[in-house]
């Protein structure tokens, strides 16, 4: 059972990583729900090597289409913002409510908007910000918009991840009956 549920988590998976090259408004992206769905139906090491797959070649096909570069002194504040959000995934394991699968998702892209725009500011990836105190109030406040973004797009894609995939299990009787017997 374990394996084919593992199987159609890694297709439902695969969908998102190709969303996350359609066109979208800034932050409006898959990838929250990636990590956490991912975090919550595959083992840690799986989930964890997925979501970081995603985002490498993801960000590579991304840059080359778009002509900026792929990685810079932020990249260790976004990779490992979602390398946490699959460790935060994996505590729904078994314990998947809508309550706390709404909680999850605002924290995580709360949690991911905080620590992304700090990292914006410590590294001055930009050299928009001094690194002092009113340079990170600056950053947080013009980040404000990504966030309402992130907001938005972290549920309706949480929606399409979660309970998508439950119904996709509990609608396919043939499914449901080939994972019973494995």
């Amino acid at each position: 059972m374990k394996a084919k549920n593992s199987t159609l988590a890694s297709v439902w998976l695969v969908l998102g990583v190709l969303a996350r090259l359609l066109p979208h408004p800034a932050n409006v992206t898959p990838m929250t729900s990636i990590s956490l769905f991912g975090g919550s139906e595959l083992s840690r090491g799986r989930a964890m090597l997925l979501a970081l797959a995603t985002l490498v070649v993801s960000d590579l096909l991304l840059a080359l289409a778009m002509g900026y570069p792929a990685f810079g002194a932020w990249t260790f504040f976004t990779y490992t913002g979602f390398a946490a959000m699959v460790l935060a995934g994996h505590a729904l394991k078994g314990k998947k409510t809508a309550g706390r699968t709404i909680g999850l998702l605002l924290a995580s892209s709360l949690g991911f908007w905080l620590w992304t725009n700090f990292g914006v500011w410590a590294t001055g990836s930009h050299g928009m910000y001094p690194r002092n105190l009113e340079g990170l109030g600056a950053c947080y406040l013009a980040a404000l918009p990504f966030l309402r973004n992130a907001l938005v797009g972290d549920l309706a894609w949480g929606f399409v991840f979660f309970a998508g995939f439950e119904a996709a299990r509990n609608l396919a009787p043939r499914f449901r009956i080939t994972l019973q017997r494995a």
